[in-house]
């Protein structure tokens, strides 16, 4: 099992140990920042891995624009809140004030002399912690705030926040006296005096801690059920950019309308593509910048994603009870999307058709080429773009075909089955398992022998071995890239809402064309119908049987492709 960077094992346990980058060491305070993941597992250490390195990027982030509270020094220091601090000196009245009810118990009153003895020692002090003049009470709120610090592990990093700090720890010292006094009298009809110190009230909770409880469920999910890579980094980058613009160390009591209006406004003037481009920048700093040099913003899909996440982090403090309501339920794009869903990828038209298969490279493949094809990529060069506009599969879908993919039924009927069921291949969602007919252009062309030559030389193997995945085990980049930048622009020109990918649109078009039923277009290119009934999963839906005659059906005006055929 890979081991992800700034995991390190010490111990039995797995710690995040990561550098602090060089210019941000004045204002963190420190040059590494380490935290005890608190499990010798490495599967379960890699999950949380994942959750503190996003919410250390945010802290990072949030240093570089100079608004963040931190931590410094310490083996165990590290960014610390404001919110989280209090969170310590309630912790530290509860166990203080535990410890005198447990000695009231064990060494109760003996007399009226005894309880006047302990009112007066409690009384005592007091008297110092409310006297501003009275010089002990600083030496008794810095011992007390000194002792606390090095118990959690925080250095505090300006004399401001020291102080803040000590003002915390006197009001907490102020209300175990208060109670101690209450106990002696038998006063119990209050359990606080300082609400700020309530017994009932819950620990606060900022975004960045309900951001990591999102993930880490979110994560989990997805591993049960083996979501791909991709899509399991594509969250975590989402919450990653919401927590930089939120910020980590906001208690989510004070997230209102405000807040997500704020995160709405922020989502909206994101740059397109901002990693690329902005990938050193704080969010403010890549806005700006975008907007001085032209660059587009988030479209309203993209947006819709980030606020889709942001709602949802919030739906679990509202499920965790941290929160009554979510302030971000009806969160939407600032700006509609002006563009149809029908208009967003456009088919290609038949002219580029014609003109990308009739090309130089498809007529340098015909059988009696006077010049024929021979370089390394004429395999997929030559098949992806063909099966993709007679069958509507995903060039990925394609690239990663081997050769016992390619089955028949009993009645003859040739299909390719496009599945998830052989390692390192992916399907885009559970639709897209399926048996796709064999277009008879396809057979005519020669894809049987060209699958009958492959099987021959190496056995049950990739039909285009030469292409390798990515690192979500795409086979389909490198081609889609190579189609992009070169190999359509020899032949035709696209638009700018059009690619290789279109053809799937074509598709879709062609069997309109021939009025194919919704369980077909099901069946063929794992397009869902809208209304899916239950008996619609009756029986075999997906057999190549009840489709072959649409698929045969898929065609393309004014396109002749027999100068590929074989036998001719």
């Amino acid at each position: 099992m890979a081991k992800p960077p700034h995991l390190q094992k010490r111990g039995g346990i797995w710690y995040y140990y990561r550098r602090v980058p060089k210019e941000l060491v004045p204002v963190i305070g420190k040059r590494f920042v380490k935290h005890s993941l608190k499990t010798g597992d490495l599967a379960q250490a890699k999950l949380r891995h994942s959750v503190y390195a996003l919410n250390t990027d945010a802290r990072f982030a949030a240093a570089a624009r100079g608004d963040v509270v931190t931590g410094t020094g310490s083996a165990k220091g590290d960014l610390v809140s404001a919110t989280a601090l209090m969170d310590h000196v309630r912790t530290m009245v509860r166990t203080m004030d535990e410890r005198a009810a447990t000695n009231l118990r064990e060494k109760p009153l003996v007399d009226l002399y005894d309880r006047r003895e302990r009112e007066m020692d409690a009384g005592y002090e007091l008297d110092i912690l409310t006297n501003p003049s009275d010089p002990r009470q600083a030496e008794l709120v810095d011992h007390t705030a000194t002792a606390l610090l090095k118990k959690v592990g925080v250095e505090l990093p300006d004399l401001k926040t020291h102080a803040q700090f000590e003002e915390v720890v006197r009001q907490g010292l102020i209300e175990v006296c208060r109670r101690r006094l209450d106990r002696y009298a038998d006063r119990f009809d209050r359990p606080f005096h300082n609400p700020e110190f309530d017994p009932a009230r819950r620990p606060t909770t900022t975004f960045g801690e309900l951001a990591e409880i999102f993930l880490a469920e979110k994560l989990q999910e997805y591993r049960v059920n083996n979501v791909a890579l991709k899509r399991q980094d594509k969250i975590k980058a989402s919450v990653a950019t919401l927590l930089e613009i939120v910020g980590p160390d906001l208690p989510i009591s004070s997230i209102d309308d405000d807040i997500v209006q704020q995160v709405r406004s922020c989502v909206a003037q994101l740059p397109a593509n901002r990693v690329k481009f902005y990938a050193k920048l704080p969010i403010k700093a890549a806005i700006e910048r975008a907007a001085k040099e032209g660059r587009p913003a988030l479209k309203s899909l993209t947006q819709s994603q980030y606020l889709d996440v942001f709602r949802d982090i919030m739906k679990v403090a509202v499920r965790k009870r941290f929160i009554v309501g979510n302030p971000a339920a009806d969160i939407r794009p600032l700006k509609r999307d002006e563009v149809a869903a029908s208009e967003k990828r456009k088919p290609w038209t038949m002219d580029q058709i014609r003109q990308f298969f009739g090309s130089e490279f498809y007529r340098s493949c015909a059988v009696d080429a006077a010049e024929p094809y021979s370089r390394p990529d004429r395999d997929w060069r030559f098949w992806l773009p063909l099966m993709m506009l007679f069958s509507g599969a995903r060039p990925n879908e394609i690239c990663q075909l081997s050769t016992d993919d390619i089955g028949r039924t009993d009645a003859g009927t040739w299909f390719v089955k496009i599945s998830d069921d052989r390692e390192g291949n992916t399907v885009k969602t559970q639709a897209s398992r399926r048996r796709v007919p064999l277009h008879s252009e396809l057979i005519a062309m020669g894809f049987l022998r060209f699958v009958k030559k492959r099987e021959e030389a190496d056995g049950p193997s990739r039909l285009f071995p030469m292409l390798k995945p990515n690192k979500y085990g795409n086979r389909a980049q490198y081609p889609l890239k190579r189609f992009s930048e070169k190999y359509i622009g020899l032949a035709t020109q696209l638009d700018s809402d059009q690619s290789l990918y279109s053809l799937r649109h074509n598709v879709r078009d062609a069997l309109r064309r021939v009025q194919a039923p919704p369980e077909t277009l099901l069946a063929v290119s794992g397009w869902s119908p809208a209304g899916k009934a239950v008996s619609d999963n009756y029986g075999d839906p997906g057999n190549p049987d009840h489709h072959i005659r649409y698929v045969e059906g898929i065609s393309y005006p004014g396109l002749d492709l027999s100068f590929l055929h074989i036998d001719r």
